[in-house]
């Protein structure tokens, strides 16, 4: 059975997308193609590239222990740098090109200037990936033919019109990652960000005005996100949603590895049956016939982009 993935953004949330890429494995599943922004447009660029779920795991939890976000000399203008995430992804995505790829895959981006979806299919992965989870002021912004780009989750958090774009013959499973656990209260929200120290250090930093503002900014924007997420399922209406329980996360927390790949694997299970249902060759003939008289035309906010 074949499908398609769009992997959504969500910081460090991005962890449950190796629970669901886990259990589609389990299952049977066949990944044809993947587009992924932000946090999907790492894991996504990852696994694309034939890295199991379990190395990924392992660098995932290689890296949770780092926690380096150090800002180099030449970075644009940002809170954090992307020092203790780069050094894991070069080990693993290298010199790799798109074209390197086992898997075709797609990343996101958003050109900061004309504000436009910048699809990245080609050039280095490593370069592709960094562009997408530069989340606006967190982290810097990159540069890629000519253009400054940002995070691809700001307009679209969810990529399911480029995955259809991808494979229009193949059912797109879709993996939104701001579903919190049922019994959760919005009171209770963390700061988003891992403060290293003493626990109580770490409260009077976080009685500061400028942190409280830091937090109010980022929670207000996490609502935003929610929003247009909720808005482009409805809008583009992919054939399955699965939403692992995570959305209590803040984007850059400390988390459990395990706790977030079980969240993802759990969500999965949930949806298997839909997922089987819109994997069948009748689903995919209609959908072969649908786009051969109707095929889908490029998104106007989609830009070209020079290597």
């Amino acid at each position: 059975m074949e499908i398609t993935l769009a992997l959504g953004g969500g910081g460090v949330r991005g962890v449950a997308h190796l629970g669901v890429l886990r259990a589609l494995e389990n299952h049977g599943f066949k990944v044809k193609a993947i587009a992924g922004t932000s946090a999907g447009g790492l894991f996504g660029a990852v696994y694309a590239a034939g890295f199991t779920t379990e190395e990924i795991e392992a660098n995932v939890s290689n890296f949770s222990k780092s926690r380096s976000f150090h800002r180099k000399a030449n970075d644009r203008p940002s809170l954090l740098g992307f020092s203790g995430i780069a050094k894991p992804l070069s080990g693993l995505l290298g010199d790799k090109t798109f074209d390197d790829l086992k898997i075709p895959f797609a990343a996101t981006a958003v050109s900061l200037y004309s504000g436009k979806e910048i699809i990245l299919l080609k050039g280095k992965v490593l370069d592709a990936v960094l562009a997408t989870i530069a989340i606006p002021g967190v982290f810097p912004s990159q540069e890629i033919g000519g253009r400054v780009l940002i995070d691809g989750g700001v307009i679209d958090p969810v990529p399911v019109q480029v995955a259809r774009w991808m494979r229009p013959d193949l059912p797109v499973v879709a993996v939104m990652l701001h579903k919190p656990p049922d019994d959760f209260e919005d009171e209770h929200i963390p700061f988003p960000i891992a403060i290293p120290g003493p626990s109580s250090i770490v409260e009077q930093l976080e009685k500061l005005r400028t942190v409280q503002a830091l937090k109010i900014f980022t929670r207000s924007s996490e609502v935003t996100s929610t929003r247009l997420t909720e808005l482009s399922m409805k809008v583009y209406k992919p054939e399955v949603i699965i939403a692992p329980r995570v959305g209590h996360i803040g984007l850059l927390q400390e988390i459990n590895s395990e706790e977030m790949i079980q969240a993802g694997i759990d969500a999965t299970e949930e949806t298997l049956s839909e997922i089987k249902s819109q994997a069948n060759w009748t689903k995919r003939i209609q959908r072969m016939v649908k786009h051969s008289i109707k095929p889908d035309i490029k998104p106007d906010i989609w830009e070209d982009i020079e290597e």
